[in-house]
């Protein structure tokens, strides 16, 4: 157990790194107190909630638990322990060479943040001191290298690489070094490509000055459990797009026949510069200590956040939750049952608080294993009423979920007739994938056909 553990935090939202406060761990609780220079720059802090707005010189006491031993904004920056997780697992490898033994899971948490947790998503950077901060911003972008030739001379296939065992991610800390990573089970790494595009050149994130790269989430498909998601992302990305959503540039790409998807981070503006960003999962965690998982809300319950009259999230709250209602819609129609609390991010950029452009919108639905309809609940779907002897269906559901939002039957037909033509050609855009499986296919299509059919009787 690391008792008395300290941590400084560090921010590049000015363009100019400034260290915004301290954090200081003890075996029952964390503390955060932002820096006094730091509270005079106006500049966000930790994120939405955790605000120096509402805490200014006051200490954020956070009582740890087994899901939070630090504040959400900077537990998130940790790749959570679990069987599967590659991102988790590199940066462990990465500690081994450097000869950081595996310890309790808190100790390879605090590892995990002090060591790697910069530079990664969103704005807030962690150094275990003030020297390691001005050392790691000091240092260039390292220059781009032709990423096939460079895997080539490896002499080993990073195919093989996918198949996450433990002593073959050390292969990739020699192809790329030790880099940030990001959550989730499917191997994600982020790079930076030069500005134009992809063209098979990667580098390292880019660093202070760095205006000729832009940074990248590469994303490496592992055929043998999820044959086809870079193409169903990519199809999903389309349609949110077609659909009036932000969305970021990506492009398809394979190489010794692994598919990726690179998409271009949209949580640095075009000078490369990192913008707030921070999920509904860590505003909701940071205000509400019930809140332990990404699903631990209801969609009904995000809606009444953005009319909470204490705290402002977003300025126009109707259009927050138009966008809630509009991004559930879709997720059916296209079958992303897994639109959770992670999955739903707000950005803060000219002042101005929104949504994030739609990532991770893939149609999950079509894995047998990830078969739900909903991640978390959404108008008492499945819930028993006093006035009924049966569970609440769909159709009732998204009425009920409509109604809590303030809007009327009459928008709610609009919205579904809108998203009903922009996903028309969804059969067809789905069978037209070359490498998802055709049993995948069927089960997707199926799964659309029968939403469609339930949200066109509404």
């Amino acid at each position: 157990m690391i008792r008395d553990a300290h941590a400084v935090v560090w921010t590049r939202l000015s363009g100019i790194p400034v260290k915004m406060g301290e954090l200081h761990v003890t075996e029952s609780e964390s503390r955060f107190v932002y820096e006094l220079p730091f509270l005079q720059t106006g500049l966000p802090g930790l994120g939405l909630v955790l605000s120096p707005d509402i805490f200014a010189e006051n200490t954020i006491r956070w009582l740890r638990t087994e899901r939070f031993n630090f504040p959400p904004p900077i537990q998130s920056l940790i790749p959570p322990a679990g069987e599967h997780n590659f991102q988790r697992r590199l940066i462990l490898n990465y500690l081994h060479t450097i000869g950081i033994q595996s310890g309790s899971e808190f100790e390879n948490d605090w590892n995990i943040l002090t060591f790697s947790g910069h530079g990664g998503i969103g704005h807030v950077d962690v150094f275990s001191s003030d020297d390691k901060a001005r050392h790691w911003y000091a240092i260039p972008t390292m220059p781009q290298q032709d990423f096939l030739k460079k895997k080539s001379s490896l002499g080993f296939s990073l195919k093989n690489m996918l198949t996450w065992y433990e002593d073959e991610t050390g292969y990739l800390l020699d192809f790329i070094g030790p880099t940030p990573s990001v959550n989730g089970a499917i191997p994600k790494l982020l790079l930076s490509i030069p500005r134009t595009g992809w063209n098979g050149q990667v580098g390292l994130p880019t660093r202070f000055g760095d205006t000729q790269s832009t940074d990248i989430i590469l994303k490496l498909e592992k055929d043998t459990a999820y044959p086809g998601i870079v193409e169903l992302e990519a199809l999903g990305l389309d349609i949110h797009r077609q659909a009036g959503f932000a969305t970021p540039r990506y492009w398809v790409t394979e190489f010794e026949g692994i598919h990726a998807l690179a998409i271009e981070r949209f949580d640095r503006d075009e000078q490369n510069i990192p913008v707030f960003q921070e999920s509904l999962f860590s505003v909701l965690a940071s205000g509400n200590r019930n809140i332990q998982n990404h699903y631990d809300a209801s969609y009904d319950q995000l809606g009444r956040m953005f009319d909470n009259p204490r705290l402002t999230l977003i300025e126009d709250r109707k259009s927050a939750k138009k966008h809630l209602l509009k991004r559930l819609l879709l997720s059916f129609l296209t079958g992303n049952g897994d639109l959770h609390l992670e999955n739903l991010s707000l950005q803060i950029r000219n002042g101005q608080t929104d949504f994030s452009p739609v990532y991770d919108p893939v149609p999950m639905r079509a894995y047998s294993i990830h078969n739900i309809l909903s991640a978390m609940p959404f108008g008492h779907y499945g819930d028993y009423t006093a006035k009924q002897n049966r569970p609440r269906g769909f159709t009732q559901a998204v009425k009920a979920f409509n109604q809590s939002l303030g809007f009327d039957k009459n928008q709610l037909s609009a919205l579904i007739d809108e998203l009903l033509s922009i996903t028309d050609n969804f059969a067809h855009q789905v069978n037209a994938l070359k490498s998802l499986p055709q049993e995948n296919r069927k089960n997707l299509i199926r799964i659309h056909d029968d939403i469609k059919h339930r949200l066109s009787m509404l």
